[in-house]
C-alpha cells in the first residue's frame, strides 16, 4: 500500500487489504486441508483393504505426502501475502458496506493524484475531516464476508474428525505393524518349491478348494490374563489367495480384523502371529474368540473353525471364594462355566454349517434342528440355574444381580426360533449375545461372592440355609394362588382391551366416548388391583407405569374424537401384552425357585431320616415327627410343582411319575407309618423306608432337570486337568518369559501371582506323571526360590528352568511309553483327500525327489 496523506483513508484500506488476505489464507488454507484428508482416507483405506502391505512403502508415501503438503501450503502462504489488491478497488468494497461514505473515500483517491494544487488540497482537507468523522460516530463494518471461508474452515474441522474416528475405528497404522511382526514361517529349501497345481488334475478348475487352519494351538484354552498364546495359521488354496487374516471377538462382542502379508507362495502361506492377552485389557472371566480367514483372487473365501479363549482367575483367587472348592460359589461359577463351554461348542458348530453346509437339504435341515435343540436345552438350563441360585441364596448379598441371566435366556430363545426358521447369520449374532450375557453372569456371581466372603466367613453363614420350616411352604403356597390371580386378571384385562382395540377400529367416531370410559375403568381396576398386589409385580414396576399410561393416552384421544386414537388404543394392547409377559416369566422365575427351594428341604428331611435310621440316634421324637410332616408337606407341594402351570413344562416326566400313582401312595404311607411307630427298631426301621422313598423323589427331581444342566452339576469344568499341568506350567513360565523380554509393563504382584500360579501346576504335574522323585522336587524347589527373589524374575533363569522342565517332561513321557501300549499305525487313503491337495502332495514330493 502506498503512503498517502489522507490517514484516515490510508487506516481504512489498511484494514480492509489485512481482512481481505486473512479471508483468503484462511480460505485457501481449508481447502488445502480438506483435500490431504481426503487423501490420507484413500491412502489409509489402500492399507486397511490390503493395497499396501510394506512397512517401508507406507512410510515413504507418508513423507512425501507431509512434505508435498507443507510445500503447497507455504507457497499459497506466500502468495497471498505478496498479491496486493488495488486501491480503487478496495475503496469501493468500503463504499457498498458503509453508504455514509457517499462516496468520499473514491473522491480522496481522486483528489490524492492533484495533491499540490491549492484547491484540491482545500476539497480533500474537508473531505477527509468528514470521513474521520463519519467513522468516529460507529466501527467500519466489514468490507468482505467471512460466510465462505468459515464455512470451508468448519468443513475442514468436519474432515479432521472424522478421519479421526476412522483411525481409531480400523487403525491402518496398526494393520501395517501387524503384517510387519507377523512373520511367514516359511522353510525355503536350496531349490524353490514350485508349488504349481499338476496339469493333469481336471477335477480343480471344476471344484475350487481351500482350507484354512489354526495349528497352534487347535484347540481352546483356559488362561490367566498374562498369558501369551502363539499361534500358527495356515492357508491353502487351488486358487491364489489374495489376502490372509485372523479375527477376534471379546466376550461375542464386534470382531476386530488382524491383517497378516500377503503370501510368497501364491497357494499356501503359514503364520505365526502371537497373542498377548494384557494388551487386550482382557479381565478374569473374559472370552476370546478368534478364528482365521482367507480370500482368494477369484473372490472365494475360506475360514477356519472358531476357538475360544477363557481367561481364568489365578488359583489363589478361586480359593478365597466362600466355602472353597466345595461351597455354593464355586459350584455356581462351575455351572455357569459348564454353559458358557456347551455354547461356545454350539457357536462353533454353528459357524461351520454358515461356511460348509451340507449338499443335501434334509441334511441340513437334520443338523439346524440339532442346533435348535441345543439351544433349547440351554435355554431351560439357564432358567434352572437362575432358579437354584435364587433358592440357594435367599438373602441376595449386595451386588448380586441375576438380570444377565434372565437376558442370556432370551437369547436362547430368539436363537432357537431364527434355528427354526433357518436364518442361520441372525441365529449366530443370537448365540453370541447368549454368550455375552453368560459372561456377563458370571463375573457378577463371582464378584458378589468374593465381597462377601469375609462377612460369611465372620459369621458362619451358609450360602445353603438349612429349610425346615413349615411357613417356607405357606408362602410357597400363597405366591403360587396370587401369581394365578395376577396372570387371570391381566388376561381378562388383555382379552378386554384388545375387544376395546377392535371397537375402536371399526365403530363410528360419535361411539369414542362410551369406548372411552370402558378404557378408563379398565385403567382404574389394573391400578388398584396393582396396589393390593404389590408383591406379584415386584419387578415389573415399569411394565405397570407404560401399559397404565397407554391407556390413560388411550382414554385421553377417544374422548377428544383424536384420529390417533386407533393408533393409542392398539398401542394399549401392546403394553399390556408386555405387562402379561412379564408377570408369567416372572412368576415362572419364582415358583421355578421355590421348586430348589423344596428340593433343599427335602435333601434337609432325607438327612434327618437317614440319621434316625441309624442306631444310637440322638434325633427325638419330636424332630422325627416333625420332618415327617415337613416331608409330606414337601411332597405335595412338589407335586403341584410337577402338575400345574407354569412349572410343569420346566421339569420332564420322572418327576410326576415319582408323585402320582402307586409311587405316591406308598409313599404317603411310609410317611404315615413313619409317624406311628413306637418302639426303637420300629422307629428305624420306618425311617429307613421312609428315606428310600424320599430319595427316590429327590432323584426323580434331578433326572427331571435339562441335560445340558444336569451335566453341569455332575462336572467339575473348574478344575484343570491333571494329566496337562505340567504343560500349564511350562507355557504360563513361558509366558512370563516372553513378558518380560518385550518389557511389558507387569507388576510385580502380577508376576508374583503368576509364578505361584505356575508353581502349583508344576507340583501337580509331577506329581500326577511320576510322584515324588528328587528331580522333580529340586525343580519345585528351584522355581520357589525364583518367586522369593525381592529383585525380581529374570529371564535368562526361567529359560534355564524351562528347559530342564522340559527335558523332565520328556523322560517321564518315555517312560511312561515303554510301560504303556504299543504304537499304532494309522493308515491314511489318498483318496480322501480333496484332488487339488492330492495334486500338490504329488508335485511336492515329485520335487523332493529331484533334488
Amino acid at each position: 500500500m502506498n503512503n498517502s496523506q489522507f490517514p484516515v483513508l490510508e487506516a481504512s484500506l489498511n484494514r480492509a487489504e489485512f481482512r481481505w488476505k486473512w479471508l483468503r489464507f484462511l480460505k485457501c488454507t481449508s481447502i488445502l486441508g480438506v483435500l490431504f484428508c481426503l487423501i490420507f482416507v484413500l491412502f489409509g483405506a489402500a492399507i486397511v483393504f490390503g493395497g499396501i502391505r510394506s512397512h517401508s512403502l507406507v512410510i515413504g508415501i507418508t513423507v512425501v505426502l507431509v512434505l508435498c503438503g507443507l510445500l503447497t501450503w507455504v507457497a499459497s502462504v506466500i502468495a497471498i501475502l505478496i498479491s496486493t489488491p488495488e486501491r480503487r478497488w478496495l475503496a469501493a468494497a468500503l463504499e457498498r458496506v458503509e453508504r455514509r461514505f457517499f462516496d468520499r473515500l473514491n473522491t480522496l483517491l481522486f483528489l490524492e493524484a492533484r495533491h499540490g494544487e491549492p484547491e484540491a488540497d482545500a476539497f480533500a482537507s474537508q473531505i477527509a475531516r468528514q470521513t474521520q468523522g463519519v467513522l468516529a460516530e460507529k466501527p467500519l463494518p466489514s468490507a468482505f464476508p467471512a460466510k465462505a471461508s468459515y464455512a470451508w474452515f468448519g468443513v475442514f474441522l468436519c474432515v479432521v474428525f472424522a478421519c479421526a474416528v476412522l483411525n481409531h475405528l480400523y487403525s491402518p497404522w496398526s494393520v501395517v505393524k501387524a503384517a510387519s511382526t507377523s512373520k511367514p514361517a516359511h522353510t525355503v529349501p536350496d531349490k524353490p518349491l514350485e508349488l504349481a497345481l499338476p496339469e493333469t488334475n481336471n477335477l480343480e478348475p471344476e471344484q475350487p478348494w481351500g482350507e484354512v487352519r489354526i495349528n497352534q494351538p487347535g484347540t481352546d484354552l483356559q488362561v490367566t490374563k498374562l498369558d501369551v498364546v502363539p499361534l500358527q495359521i495356515e492357508a491353502a488354496a487351488t486358487q491364489p489367495l489374495r489376502a490372509v487374516g485372523w479375527f477376534t471377538a471379546i466376550n461375542g462382542g464386534q470382531e476386530t480384523h488382524h491383517a497378516l502379508p500377503a503370501p510368497s507362495e501364491p497357494r499356501y502361506a503359514v503364520y505365526q502371529p502371537t497373542l498377548y492377552l494384557n494388551e487386550l485389557n482382557l479381565t478374569d472371566w473374559d472370552v476370546l474368540t478368534y478364528y482365521a480367514k482367507a480370500d482368494t483372487e477369484k473372490q472365494d473365501s475360506f475360514a477356519s473353525e472358531v476357538y475360544f479363549l477363557e481367561v481364568r482367575p489365578f488359583r489363589e483367587d478361586m480359593l478365597r471364594l466362600p466355602g472353597g472348592a466345595n461351597g455354593e460359589a464355586y459350584r455356581g461359577l462351575n455351572e455357569i462355566s459348564w454353559l458358557i463351554n456347551r455354547q461356545e461348542h454350539v457357536i462353533r458348530q454353528t459357524h461351520q454349517h454358515i461356511l460348509r453346509p451340507p449338499e443335501q437339504e434334509n441334511v441340513r435341515v437334520q443338523d439346524r434342528k440339532k442346533l435348535e435343540q441345543a439351544e433349547a436345552d440351554l435355554r431351560d438350563s439357564t432358567q434352572h440355574l437362575y432358579g437354584k441360585i435364587v433358592a440357594a441364596i435367599e438373602d441376595k448379598p449386595a451386588g448380586l444381580n441375576l438380570e444377565a441371566l434372565a437376558k442370556a435366556k432370551e437369547s436362547f430363545e430368539a436363537a432357537t426360533q431364527s434355528l427354526q426358521k433357518g436364518e442361520m447369520l441372525d441365529a449366530q449374532s443370537q448365540e453370541r449375545s447368549a454368550l455375552a450375557e453368560l459372561v456377563a453372569a458370571r463375573k457378577m456371581f463371582q464378584t458378589a461372592m468374593s465381597q462377601v466372603a469375609s462377612s460369611m466367613q465372620e459369621s458362619n453363614h451358609e450360602l445353603l440355609p438349612r429349610a425346615n420350616s413349615a411357613q417356607k411352604v405357606g408362602q410357597m403356597t400363597e405366591f403360587r394362588d396370587e401369581a394365578k390371580a395376577a396372570q387371570d386378571f391381566v388376561g381378562k384385562t388383555l382379552a378386554e382391551q384388545k375387544n376395546i382395540e377392535r371397537q375402536s377400529c371399526a365403530a363410528l367416531r360419535d361411539q369414542f366416548p362410551r369406548l372411552a370410559n370402558q378404557e378408563q375403568s379398565l385403567k382404574r381396576s389394573l391400578h388398584d388391583f396393582n396396589g393390593e398386589h404389590p408383591s406379584i409385580f415386584k419387578g415389573a414396576e415399569a411394565e405397570v407405569l407404560q401399559a397404565e399410561q397407554a391407556m390413560s393416552q388411550a382414554t385421553v384421544a377417544l374422548q377428544e374424537y383424536r384420529d390417533e386414537a386407533k393408533a393409542v388404543t392398539r398401542q394399549a394392547t401392546r403394553e399390556l401384552e408386555t405387562l402379561a409377559r412379564t408377570v408369567e416369566t416372572q412368576s415362572l422365575e419364582r415358583q421355578l425357585g421355590d421348586a430348589y427351594k423344596l428340593k433343599q428341604m427335602l435333601d434337609e428331611q432325607i438327612r434327618t431320616l437317614s440319621q434316625c435310621a441309624t442306631p444310637g440316634s440322638k434325633v427325638s421324637d419330636t424332630e422325627l415327627q416333625r420332618a415327617a410332616r415337613d416331608a409330606r408337606e414337601t411332597i405335595n407341594q412338589l407335586k403341584n410343582t410337577s402338575e400345574l402351570e407354569p412349572t410343569r413344562d420346566a421339569f420332564g416326566p420322572p418327576l410326576r411319575e415319582a408323585l402320582t400313582g402307586q409311587s405316591k401312595v406308598n409313599l404317603d404311607a411310609r410317611l404315615m407309618q413313619l409317624k406311628q411307630t413306637q418302639d426303637e427298631i420300629s422307629r428305624q426301621e420306618r425311617a429307613a423306608e421312609a428315606r428310600a422313598e424320599l430319595d427316590k423323589v429327590s432323584k426323580a427331581f434331578e433326572a427331571s432337570q435339562p441335560q445340558s444342566f444336569r451335566a453341569a452339576q455332575q462336572s467339575d469344568s473348574l478344575n484343570p486337568n491333571e494329566a496337562e499341568a505340567l504343560d500349564n506350567a511350562v507355557a504360563e513360565l513361558e509366558s512370563l518369559v516372553k513378558q518380560l523380554e518385550r518389557g511389558s509393563r507387569i507388576t510385580p504382584e502380577d508376576q508374583a501371582r503368576q509364578g505361584r500360579q505356575a508353581l502349583w501346576n508344576l507340583q501337580t504335574g509331577i506329581r500326577s506323571q511320576s510322584g515324588d522323585n528328587q528331580e522333580g522336587n529340586q525343580l519345585l524347589s528351584q522355581l520357589g526360590q525364583m518367586l522369593k527373589t525381592e529383585t525380581g524374575l529374570e529371564p535368562g533363569d526361567l529359560r534355564n528352568l524351562i528347559d530342564a522342565l522340559q527335558r523332565f517332561s520328556t523322560e517321564a513321557s518315555g517312560q511312561l511309553a515303554r510301560a504303556g501300549d504299543n504304537a499304532e499305525i494309522t493308515n491314511i487313503d489318498p483318496s480322501r483327500l480333496p484332488p487339488a491337495y492330492r495334486g500338490r502332495i504329488q508335485r511336492y514330493f515329485q520335487r523332493l525327489s529331484e533334488q
